[in-house]
């Protein structure tokens, strides 16, 4: 099933960017997926099982590096901003 998850990460350290920045990489890394990011939070559109296994390794390690909190809206379909 397709789906559309909108994240934000909010990691409570000094070096918030560059945690930021090396989340998104990852993120890319996950096959099969689109990814549309901006200033305030990044889409992801794909199979939900291959995002949600994905996402869910990667949330485990940004946890595991430090505090850190995510929100998440997660719906069926594509949910993509068309002009």
């Amino acid at each position: 099933m397709t789906s559309t998850i909108e994240i934000s990460l909010y990691p409570l350290h000094k070096d918030y960017p560059a945690s930021v920045l090396n989340f998104l990489r990852q993120l890319k890394t996950i096959p099969e997926i689109d990814i549309q990011s901006n200033g305030m939070s990044t889409i992801i559109i794909g199979d939900f099982e291959v995002m949600w296994t994905g996402l869910g390794q990667l949330m485990s390690a940004q946890f595991a590096s430090g505090e850190s909190v995510f929100l998440l809206k997660v719906a069926p379909g594509r949910r993509e901003f068309v002009e």
